[in-house]
């Protein structure tokens, strides 16, 4: 009877140890960075000089109200421009855990043509939330608490595909 119970507990052994050895040798992949369509302010929120002052192109540009971010940290709003071209305007804010390049190239997910770009001061949002706490009626972000600073961001214009 333990020879048949050996005979059984065997196989699982193997079969857990190749289990185990695929898992630890797994890389996790990469999350894929999207766009989401729901920035509602305008870039006049964010920067304190015209968009004229800090990119020429954009002087008498007309905004198309398709406007997103790419996670928190990047955020986009269109324009036509005079001659009809329609560009997305960027913002990045510069931080150590954050790739603002890889975020930049997911504005456009069929690809698209860096223009022009450039580091300008912008008002950066950061959010402070404690894990335990009390939540008020109408609180939309119990237990947080959130300032903007002025720092250094990646601005940029780009045309998608």
């Amino acid at each position: 009877m333990e020879q048949q119970f050996n005979h059984f507990i065997m196989p699982l052994k193997l079969a857990g140890v190749a289990l185990l050895t695929l898992c630890v040798s797994c890389t996790p992949i990469e999350r894929q960075l999207q766009p989401s369509m729901t920035v509602t302010s305008g870039p006049d929120r964010v920067f304190d000089q015209p968009l004229g002052e800090i990119f020429p192109e954009l002087e008498n540009a007309i905004p198309t109200d398709n406007n997103g971010r790419v996670g928190n940290e990047l955020v986009f709003w269109s324009y036509q421009l005079e001659d009809n071209r329609q560009v997305n305007f960027f913002g990045c804010a510069i931080l150590d855990n954050v790739d603002c390049e890889r975020r930049i190239r997911a504005i456009c997910p069929a690809g698209g043509e860096e223009i022009n770009r450039t580091v300008t001061p912008g008002g950066v949002r950061h959010l402070h939330c404690r894990s335990i706490g009390l939540a008020g009626t109408g609180d939309l972000l119990p237990n947080c608490y959130d300032d903007t600073q002025m720092s250094d961001v990646i601005v940029g214009l780009v045309q998608c595909n």
